[in-house]
């Protein structure tokens, strides 16, 4: 998910910057592996797209009465349309992982513990492309698949 991690310090390798050391590791990884065709760094998603909501001054009419004059103006807080747009939600994976054969693999790698709101991201996403998000994970013992 980024420098929040715990102990993630930006890392520039192979002409890139990464979140961490791991995922630079990582990606060293992947570049190596003969059954990748392409790997893509930092991928965004839409996970929550943009949407409208009824404006609360207003109550949706785009008009309000006025404080000072008593009559009824234009509603400053959503200037009149009677509704604001509020912006979505992405998601940055680590890697989307282009396999020979067709196949892709959206990564996402953990050095540490994961932030508070990772869990309902990734479902979010998951949700958003109908597909699994692969979590790896450096242990002492190397790499391994978190499920």
């Amino acid at each position: 998910m980024g420098a929040r991690n715990w102990n993630a310090k930006k890392t520039f390798a192979f002409g890139k910057v990464f979140d961490s050391k791991a995922e630079a590791e990582y990606y060293k990884l992947l570049i190596a592996d003969p059954n990748i065709e392409n790997v893509e760094v930092q991928p965004v998603f839409d996970i929550i797209p943009a949407y409208s909501v009824i404006c609360r001054r207003c109550e949706g009419s785009g008009r309000q009465i006025s404080i000072k004059t008593k009559r009824e103006i234009n509603c400053s807080l959503c200037s009149g349309k009677g509704s604001k747009t509020k912006a979505g939600a992405k998601y940055t994976a680590d890697f989307k992982v282009y396999w020979k054969g067709g196949r892709t693999e959206i990564i996402d790698v953990k050095g540490g513990p994961a932030s508070r709101d990772f869990s309902l991201r990734r479902k979010l996403l998951e949700q958003a492309i109908g597909q699994e998000v692969t979590i790896m994970e450096y242990t002492k013992a190397g790499w391994r698949r978190k499920r």
